[in-house]
């Protein structure tokens, strides 16, 4: 997230949150902290930037042929949630999760594995 504020990005761009992500995010925040790490507690999603993406009827009926596509069915929880919005917005997927391989026929996947020590991922905007 801090490296997505430091205006690399050239223009009016969203991140886009699932509601559940918000969740997703503390509940990660407590097991880091639980685990010794350091991390503040206090992380916010939110910004000017940020869309959270509400997971309502509208998006259940709109995402009922993806969850059979081939990829998709594979994708358990969350995972098929966030891989069924970034495809209705012809949104990148940003992820450190390898499951996410299996839709990148479909879904931009943006695996961030490579950039841990340095924003490799930049690449994928000609950067």
């Amino acid at each position: 997230m801090k490296d997505l504020s430091d205006g690399w990005i050239p223009g009016p761009y969203r991140n886009i949150f699932p509601s559940i992500a918000a969740f997703e995010v503390d509940v990660s925040v407590s097991r880091m902290l639980r685990e010794g790490k350091k991390i503040l507690r206090h992380f916010y999603i939110v910004d000017d930037h940020s869309l959270i993406y509400p997971i309502d009827q509208k998006l259940i009926r709109r995402c009922g042929d993806l969850v059979t596509m081939d990829g998709f069915s594979r994708l358990r929880g969350a995972d098929l949630i966030f891989a069924c919005i970034a495809y209705l917005e012809s949104a990148y997927l940003v992820t450190l999760d390898g499951d996410f391989n299996g839709v990148s026929q479909h879904v931009k996947v943006l695996d961030l594995n490579e950039s841990l020590d340095a924003p490799k991922y930049r690449r994928a905007f000609g950067i």
